[in-house]
């Protein structure tokens, strides 16, 4: 995390750029756009600060440890297959179904306990190699 806390005016100039998908006092959240055009000018041998000041970004930002940080990550991924892990954003994640036990009936709720304690022990097996 940043030792980096921005107020609320540097919060609105920050989510005005059009590659800032969210940015709270601590974090800026970029967008894909920015990911892929970062990457684009770092292969024409510019250097970091000079790209956010390419792309609009405020000074107390371009002077801060933001781009190198943001940079550094973003080229270590495109090492490993970047535009796999480019896609598999929060925004394009499956989620997770969550069950209700609340609105299932007395069998449905056997059932699924049974289930759960099965797989659990299950569970235990593998990774102790036996059940109490």
């Amino acid at each position: 995390m940043s030792k980096i806390i921005y107020t609320e005016f540097q919060i609105i100039e920050i989510e005005a750029n059009k590659y800032v998908e969210k940015c709270t006092p601590k974090q800026i959240r970029f967008t894909n756009e920015f990911k892929i055009e970062l990457l684009k000018l770092g292969d024409k041998w510019l250097f970091y600060r000079e790209i956010f000041d390419i792309l609009w970004f405020p000074e107390y930002v371009t002077k801060s440890n933001v781009p190198w940080r943001t940079y550094t990550r973003y080229k270590n991924i495109k090492k490993i297959d970047w535009l796999i892990w480019l896609i598999w954003t929060k925004k394009w994640r499956p989620t997770k179904e969550k069950i209700d036990i609340s609105k299932m009936t007395l069998e449905e709720k056997n059932i699924y306990l049974e289930t759960e304690n099965a797989y659990l022990k299950e569970l235990h097996k593998t990774a102790y190699g036996h059940y109490p």
